[in-house]
């Protein structure tokens, strides 16, 4: 958060303090209150909102803050939960969405005359490939594809075609300014390098398991399912909670509170 006249240091590092501790429980309920189990061969994957709140943070209070609360929340749940070893992975990924997504976030705010469509196209156009990669390795029954829940490939395509949309609309629409494209850009950098960071350490979770490196890299991408499935919601899901959010706290008188 910047500096604000009508706090002293103390309190807008209190103020801070207190709107992290609060997306930390908020990241950490969203576990509890929803939660399907999605098998997978590593680790214990299921469906979740949490990370949808790391990003709203980050939206809000800024990258670190959020990613800080999204490590605090999620990682004290994986703790708690029998989880071990893997949430060391969850308290460094978590910090990496908020971080990402709050980095190019804030490129819209500080540069309000750049736009970020070509970015967000690219990043439709991932979001459609992976989709149709899926439906198709399942309508061919590719190996590994076939137990692959059909949510995953529609999520992507509903992902893909909602960013083509921001783009496409974002010339006619007046709310969709470069903030707000910015925002959806920033999430979906997060939540990419969250997919990356699950591959990675389910790859080296089998390896320590003693898979060759093959086994281990096939059984970790079939665990991805659910980290896509999370990661196109929460983008969805985040955009749309995070601007009338936003303008509620401003109207609300509020705005202290949020990131400049």
């Amino acid at each position: 958060m910047e500096r604000d006249s009508r706090f002293s240091g103390t309190e807008r590092g209190l103020l801070q303090t207190i709107m992290i501790a609060l997306f930390a429980a908020l990241s950490y309920l969203a576990l509890i209150v929803f939660r399907i189990p999605y098998p997978a061969p590593v680790g214990k994957p299921f469906l979740h909102f949490g990370n949808m709140i790391v990003i709203v943070a980050a939206l809000l209070i800024g990258g670190w803050q959020g990613g800080l609360s999204g490590s605090v929340g999620m990682g004290l749940y994986d703790i708690t939960n029998g989880y071990g070893f893997s949430s060391i992975k969850t308290v460094i990924l978590k910090f990496e969405i908020g971080y990402f997504t709050g980095v190019i976030a804030r490129r819209g705010r500080k540069n309000p005359e750049k736009s970020p469509q070509k970015g967000l196209a690219a990043a439709s156009l991932i979001s459609l490939i992976l989709g149709l990669v899926i439906l198709i390795g399942k309508l061919l029954g590719w190996s590994g594809f076939v137990k692959i829940s059909p949510v995953a490939f529609i999520f992507l395509l509903s992902l893909g075609a909602l960013l083509g949309l921001l783009v496409l609309l974002s010339s006619k629409l007046k709310f969709l300014t470069n903030e707000v494209l910015f925002a959806a850009l920033g999430a979906f950098a997060g939540i990419v390098w969250n997919v990356f960071g699950e591959f990675t350490g389910g790859t080296i979770m089998k390896l320590i398991e003693g898979a060759q490196w093959q086994a281990a890299m096939i059984a970790s991408f079939m665990s991805l399912p659910a980290t896509l499935i999370n990661g196109a919601f929460s983008i969805a899901g985040a955009l749309l909670i995070y601007v009338p959010l936003k303008q509620a706290l401003i109207r609300a008188r509020l705005d202290h509170m949020l990131v400049k």
